[in-house]
C-alpha cells in the first residue's frame, strides 16, 4: 500500500495554533472575540467556534495579524506549524506545496520560494544595517579616528592591537579575532 503524505494548508494551520493557544491562555471563544473586537476585528464567540470547528474556512490577512497580536504571536507562526518536520509538505496555494522549512524561510524573508530567482528576491527586500562604522580616512582627522577606533576595539578585545605601518601594513587596519 503507497502512503502519501496529505499537504498542511495554511487556514488549517492557524486554526489549530489559534484553538491551541486559547486553550492554552485559558482564554474562551468570548474572551478571544472581545479581543480580536477591540483590534477593529468584528469576531464574535460564533465565528471563534465556526472558525476553530472548521465551518469558516478563511481567514483574512487583517484577522491573521489580529490574532498575532493577541496571542502575542509572529504570523508565521501562526501560519506555518511549530510542531510539523522540517520536510513536511505545506500547501502553499491550491496548485502548489513547498517543506515546511522551506515556507518559513519564504515568509521570513531569508529565501524565495522553490525556483525563485534570488537576486529578484533580495532586491524586493529591505536594507538591514550592516552595524558597520564608516569613517573618512582622506583627512588628518579621519585617520586619528580610525586609529583611536582601533586601539578602543584591541583594549576591548575585539581587534588585534597592530602599530601603524607595521603588521597590519600601510593601512593600519585592525585584524578581526
Amino acid at each position: 500500500m503507497k502512503h502519501t503524505r496529505v499537504p498542511i494548508g495554511p487556514v488549517e494551520t492557524v486554526r489549530r495554533r489559534v484553538k491551541e493557544l486559547r486553550g492554552r491562555s485559558g482564554m474562551t471563544a468570548a474572551d478571544l472575540a472581545e479581543q480580536l473586537s477591540s483590534r477593529g476585528v468584528p469576531w464574535n464567540r460564533s465565528i471563534v467556534a465556526n472558525f476553530e470547528g472548521g465551518r469558516r474556512n478563511t481567514v483574512s490577512v487583517v484577522e491573521l495579524l489580529a490574532l498575532g497580536d493577541v496571542f502575542n504571536v509572529a504570523p508565521v507562526h501562526l501560519l506555518v506549524p511549530v510542531d510539523a518536520a522540517a520536510d513536511a509538505d505545506y500547501q502553499v496555494t491550491p496548485n502548489s506545496t513547498a517543506t515546511v522549512e522551506e515556507v518559513r524561510r519564504w515568509i521570513c524573508g531569508e529565501m524565495p520560494l522553490g525556483d525563485g530567482d534570488v537576486t529578484q528576491y533580495h532586491r524586493e527586500t529591505p536594507r538591514k544595517p550592516t552595524g558597520r562604522l564608516t569613517i573618512d580616512t582622506t583627512t588628518p582627522e579621519g585617520v586619528q579616528a580610525a586609529w583611536e577606533m582601533i586601539q578602543v576595539l584591541a583594549d576591548a578585545g575585539l581587534a588585534k592591537r597592530v602599530d601603524k605601518g607595521g603588521e597590519g601594513g600601510e593601512s593600519g587596519e585592525a585584524a578581526e579575532r
